[in-house]
C-alpha cells in the first residue's frame, strides 16, 4: 500500500462532512462514544475505490463502563479490520510498559494534534495502517517539533516582505542587456538598401566615379591632343555628379521620413516604407522574448532584487529598446543639404606668368648661340613659335563649366603673352650676336646649350600643364561628396538595421517590459496591504505562560522565508507571460487577486505541513537544508527521540486510570520518523550520521515531527464490536 495524500475528517462537533469523492489515506477524529453512530460514515468511507485506508482516532472513552474489567471502546463493526487509534485523555502521562508508577507528562501540550500532524504524512500514515494490523491500539508519542518558531516566522516573513517592497534596491546593471543583444543585434545584416534607394545611390556612384576619371585624365596628353578630350566634357559631369548626389540625398530623407512616420505613428503604411527599397521587418518570436525576460527577472528575483525597483527597471528597458524612431538620422540628412558639385575655377593661366621670364630667356639664348645669321633668327623663331603654340593650346584646352574656353578666344591672349614675350627674346638674342658674337665656336657646345633651352621649355610647359590640374582637383570636391554619400548611406542603414527591421522585436520586448512591469508594481502595491495579516504573529507564541524572548531572525530562516515570499510573487505574476508572449495587457486587479488567494494558500500550507514541506515553497531546497541542520543542531531533543525504544517511557495517551485496558502481553508496535530533509542533513556529517543508515526509521516526504510513536494493543476484553451500524 501506497498513500500519496492524506486527509483529515473531524467528526467530534457534527460539523465536518465526509468529501464528496475522498482518496489516499484517510483519518478521522471522532469522539469514543459516538463511533457506533457515525458507522455509515465509515462504511461509505472504506468502501470507496479511491480510499486506500482509513485510520480512526477515537477520543475519549463510551459512557458506560461494563465487565469486571470495563470496555474501553465500542466501535461498530465496521472497524473490526481497521485501525483504531484510541486516545482516552488528550494529554496522557509519561509511562513506560512494566512500569507500575506512572507521572504526569514533563512537557504537556497539544499531544493530539501532534498525533495528527504525524498522521497526515503518507509514509507514516501507511506504517501506522502496516503496525495496527486491524486493531485497536493506544498510541505513546514522544515527539519533538522542528517547526520554527512562530513569531520568529513572522518576523522573517515581515523582513522579507520589507526588502521585497523596497524602493532603493540596486538591480544589476547589465539587466536587460542579453535580452536586448538576443533580440536586437547590433549588426547591419538585412539593412542593405535595395530598389529605388539602391538605384540612385548607384547612380551618383557612377556619376562621381566618372568625373574622377576625366579629373585623372586631365593630366594626360589626351586632355590636350585627343579628339574627345575630358576637357570638353567635364564642366557638364562635374554639375550632374552634384545634382546626382543631390537626389541621393533626397532619397534617402524621404526613405527615413517613412521610416520615422511608421514607428512613431504608423504611417505610412509597411507596404510604402517596403517600396523604397528596404527588407521588412524581422517577424517578433514573442514567446522566446517572454522567456528569456521571465528568466532575467527570475535572476534578478533570486540576486535580491525588490520589486518597485525591478519594475522600474523594466520600464527603463521599455523606454530605451521600444522603436525610437529617425528623428536624429533625419535631422542629419536634411541639414546636409542641399549638395551640390561646383566646378571649380580653372588656373586663368595654366603656365604661369612667371614663366614668361624664362619664354624671354630660352627664346634669346637659342638666337644668340646660333648666331647673328639667318641660323639664329629661324632658331628663335621656331622657338617662339613653340612657346606661342604651348601658351595658345593650354589656354584653348583649360575646361569651365559650359566646356573648353577654345581656340579662337585663347589665340590672342597666347600671342599678346607667349608670342610676345618670346619675340622680344629671339630680336634681344639676335641683336646681342651680332654686339657681341658667342664665345662657344664648338659646334657640341652650341647644340647643346640649343636643346637645354629647348627641353626645359617642353618641361616647363608639361610641368606647369600638371601643376595646374593639381591645383584644380585640390579644388574639386569629389571626396566631401563621396563622404556625403557614404554619411546618407550609413544613416538609411542604421535606421533600417536598428529601428526598421527590428521594429516588431522591439515592440514586443517593450511590450513585454510594460506588461511585467505592471504586473510587479501591482504585486508589490498588494504585497504591501496584505502585510498586516500575512506577518501578524500568531496567537499563542509563549512558553510556560511567559512571552518569548525574540532574537534575530536567523540568516537560515530567513533565506527560506524570503524564498517562499518570492515564489508566491512568482506565481501571482504568472499571467504576465502569456500576455508578455502575445502583447496584450492583464486587466486591473488580475494580479492582487492572485497574490492575495496565493498568500492565503500559501500560509494554509504552512498550517497543514510546515514550513519545511510547504505545496507553495520555493526551488532552492540548500535553504531549506541548511534551517533543518540548524534546528536540528539546536534541538538536542530530537536524537534522543529518535533512540527511544518500544519500552521507554513516553507520553501514553491516556489517563493513568485507562493503562488497565492496555494489554501487558501483545508485542507493541514501534514506529521511529523524521522528515526526509533530515536525513539529507545527518547524512553529509557530524555525530548522527548513523540515523541515516536506520532501516527502522521511517524517512517522511513531509511533516515537522521528530521522534517514536508505540501502538500497544487494547485487551481483547476492552474492546466491543456494535453490529448494529455496520451490518
Amino acid at each position: 500500500m501506497s498513500t500519496s495524500e492524506v486527509f483529515v475528517l473531524d467528526l467530534r462537533d457534527g460539523a465536518d462532512q465526509p468529501p464528496p469523492s475522498p482518496s489516499g489515506g484517510v483519518v478521522v477524529l471522532d469522539r469514543a462514544d459516538t463511533l457506533v453512530e457515525h458507522a455509515e460514515v465509515y462504511l461509505g468511507l472504506l468502501s470507496e475505490e479511491m480510499v486506500t485506508a482509513v485510520v480512526c482516532v477515537a477520543v475519549g472513552e463510551p459512557a458506560r463502563d461494563d465487565g469486571p474489567g470495563g470496555v474501553a471502546l465500542t466501535a461498530p463493526s465496521v472497524l473490526r479490520n481497521a485501525a483504531v487509534l484510541w486516545v482516552g485523555d488528550e494529554r496522557g502521562v509519561d509511562w513506560a510498559p512494566g512500569d507500575a508508577a506512572p507521572r504526569p507528562p514533563e512537557r504537556p501540550g497539544a499531544a493530539l494534534e501532534d498525533l495528527v500532524a504525524a498522521l497526515r504524512v503518507p509514509e507514516l500514515f501507511d506504517r501506522v495502517v502496516e503496525l495496527a494490523e486491524g486493531r485497536s491500539v493506544s498510541p505513546g508519542v514522544r515527539l519533538v517539533s522542528c517547526a520554527v518558531d512562530p513569531a520568529e516566522e513572522a518576523a522573517a516573513r515581515a523582513a522579507a516582505v520589507r526588502s521585497l517592497c523596497a524602493d532603493d534596491q540596486p538591480v544589476g546593471e547589465d539587466f536587460g542587456a542579453a535580452l536586448v543583444e538576443a533580440h536586437v543585434p547590433s549588426t547591419r545584416d538585412g539593412a542593405v538598401l535595395a530598389g529605388r534607394v539602391h538605384a540612385v545611390q548607384l547612380d551618383v556612384v557612377r556619376r562621381l566615379n566618372h568625373v574622377t576619371e576625366l579629373a585623372r585624365a586631365l593630366g594626360t596628353p589626351a586632355a590636350l591632343f585627343g579628339t574627345r578630350r575630358p576637357t570638353e566634357e567635364i564642366g557638364k559631369h562635374v554639375l550632374w555628379a552634384g545634382q546626382a548626389v543631390e537626389n541621393y540625398r533626397q532619397v534617402v530623407v524621404e526613405l527615413l521620413d517613412r521610416v520615422d512616420g511608421h514607428v512613431q505613428i504608423g504611417r505610412p503604411p509597411v507596404e510604402d516604407v517596403l517600396a523604397m527599397g528596404v527588407s521588412p521587418p524581422v517577424e517578433a518570436a514573442g514567446d522566446q522574448v517572454a522567456a528569456d525576460l521571465r528568466r532575467a527577472v527570475d535572476a534578478q528575483l533570486d540576486a535580491g532584487a525588490a520589486l518597485p525597483a525591478l519594475a522600474h527597471e523594466l520600464r527603463l528597458l521599455s523606454a530605451r529598446t521600444g522603436p525610437q524612431g529617425c528623428t536624429a538620422a533625419l535631422e542629419a540628412a536634411r541639414l546636409r543639404g542641399p549638395l551640390s558639385l561646383e566646378m571649380p575655377e580653372f588656373p586663368r593661366w595654366p603656365l604661369s606668368l612667371w614663366t614668361l621670364p624664362l619664354v624671354l630667356s630660352c627664346c634669346a639664348v637659342v638666337a644668340y648661340l646660333l648666331g647673328p645669321g639667318w641660323a639664329g633668327w629661324v632658331g628663335g623663331a621656331l622657338l617662339a613659335a613653340c612657346w606661342s603654340g604651348a601658351g595658345w593650346l593650354v589656354l584653348a584646352r583649360r575646361p569651365r563649366a559650359e566646356g573648353e574656353a577654345g581656340a579662337v578666344a585663347a589665340a590672342p591672349v597666347a600671342l599678346a603673352t607667349f608670342g610676345a614675350v618670346a619675340a622680344v627674346g629671339v630680336v634681344g638674342g639676335a641683336l646681342g650676336a651680332l654686339a657681341q658674337p658667342s664665345p662657344f665656336t664648338s659646334g657640341w657646345q652650341v647644340q647643346a646649350g640649343v636643346w637645354s633651352a629647348a627641353l626645359l621649355s617642353a618641361a616647363v610647359v608639361v610641368l606647369g600643364w600638371r601643376s595646374a590640374v593639381h591645383q584644380w582637383r585640390a579644388r574639386l570636391r569629389l571626396a566631401a561628396m563621396h563622404d556625403a554619400v557614404v554619411e546618407l548611406t550609413g544613416l538609411a542603414e542604421d535606421a533600417v538595421a536598428g529601428q526598421w527591421r527590428p521594429l516588431r522585436r522591439r515592440r514586443a520586448i517593450a511590450a513585454a517590459a510594460d506588461e511585467v512591469a505592471a504586473g510587479l508594481e501591482e504585486v508589490a502595491t498588494a504585497l504591501r496591504g496584505a502585510q498586516e495579516h500575512f506577518c501578524a504573529v500568531p496567537r499563542g507564541t509563549t512558553v510556560d505562560g511567559h512571552d518569548r524572548m525574540m532574537r534575530p531572525v536567523p540568516a537560515e530562516l530567513y533565506a527560506v522565508v524570503r524564498g517562499d515570499v518570492v515564489e508566491v510573487c512568482r506565481c501571482a505574476l504568472e499571467p504576465a507571460w502569456p500576455a508578455a508572449t502575445s502583447a496584450l495587457r492583464t486587466a486591473p486587479g488580475v494580479y492582487e487577486q492572485r497574490l492575495n488567494r496565493l498568500i492565503d494558500e500559501y500560509t494554509g500550507d504552512i498550517r497543514r505541513h510546515g514550513l519545511f514541506a510547504a505545496a507553495r515553497a520555493d526551488r532552492d531546497e540548500a535553504a531549506r537544508d541548511a534551517l533543518m541542520a540548524r534546528v536540528w543542531a539546536e534541538t538536542p531533543a530530537a536524537a534522543q527521540a529518535l533512540r527511544v525504544g518500544a519500552g521507554g517511557e513516553m507520553t501514553q495517551l491516556c489517563r493513568s486510570g485507562q493503562l488497565r485496558y492496555l494489554s501487558t502481553s501483545a508485542e507493541p508496535g514501534l514506529l521511529r520518523f523524521a522528515p526526509a530533509r533530515l536525513r539529507r542533513v545527518v547524512r553529509d556529517g557530524g555525530a548522527h550520521q548513523g540515523f541515516a543508515a536506520d532501516l527502522a526509521v521511517t524517512w517522511g516526504a513531509g511533516g515537522e515531527l521528530i521522534g517514536a510513536l508505540r501502538l500497544l494493543p487494547l485487551r481483547v476484553e476492552s474492546v466491543r464490536h456494535d453490529a448494529g451500524g455496520g451490518e
